[in-house]
């Protein structure tokens, strides 16, 4: 669970999974402040972890995800943008590869930091099973199997559609959300 090589001087690289983001987009001057980066950051966005198997090796990779949009049909799809120098990106460019996005509640906000590279998860709350579509949080019922079938580049990252051929949802509760740089929880 990690990332591909990044450029040097590239913040946010760990052990963990990649960066939400790449530097605190307030800590700048308010004249050198990305304003489309300012608009993003007053969306309340979802919180999952994608988590899927390095072909051959069965070894899982895993990121956290914020830019997810959930599409219903027949079949009901799924997109989202992933940081293109991720190990998890690599993974689910080959168009059929399958993976595991995990809705992540009030309760989750230390695996997301653990996916987003930012802190450790306790091993409990890292627990897998194993499945067709690669490894399944315990910890997190709320889910969607999936199996990309496109990828491309989208601004400065890349994103990837995928069919859903499954979901499983538990009881509902609190959700985790990103919004102005941090995670938040929404009360229901």
């Amino acid at each position: 669970m990690g990332l591909r090589d990044r450029k040097a001087g590239d913040e946010g690289a760990s052990d963990g999974g990649a960066s939400l983001r790449y530097g605190d987009p307030w800590a700048d001057d308010q004249a050198d402040r990305d304003p489309v980066r300012r608009l993003r950051g007053h969306l309340v966005l979802p919180v999952t972890v994608w988590l899927s198997e390095v072909t051959g090796g069965h070894q899982p990779v895993g990121l956290t995800v914020s830019s997810v949009l959930v599409a219903q049909g027949d079949p009901g799809v799924l997109a989202g943008l992933l940081s293109p120098l991720s190990d998890l990106a690599g993974s689910l460019e080959k168009p059929g590869t399958p993976f595991v996005v995990h809705v992540l509640g009030d309760s989750h906000r230390r695996l997301a930091q653990h996916f987003a590279g930012a802190l450790p998860a306790p091993e409990q709350s890292l627990a897998t099973t194993s499945s067709p579509h690669g490894p399944l949080l315990e910890a997190v019922p709320d889910r969607a199997l999936c199996r990309s079938y496109a990828a491309r580049a989208f601004g400065w990252s890349l994103m990837i559609e995928a069919v859903i051929e499954e979901v499983q949802v538990g009881r509902a509760g609190k959700a985790l959300a990103w919004h102005h740089g941090d995670f938040r929880t929404l009360s229901g």
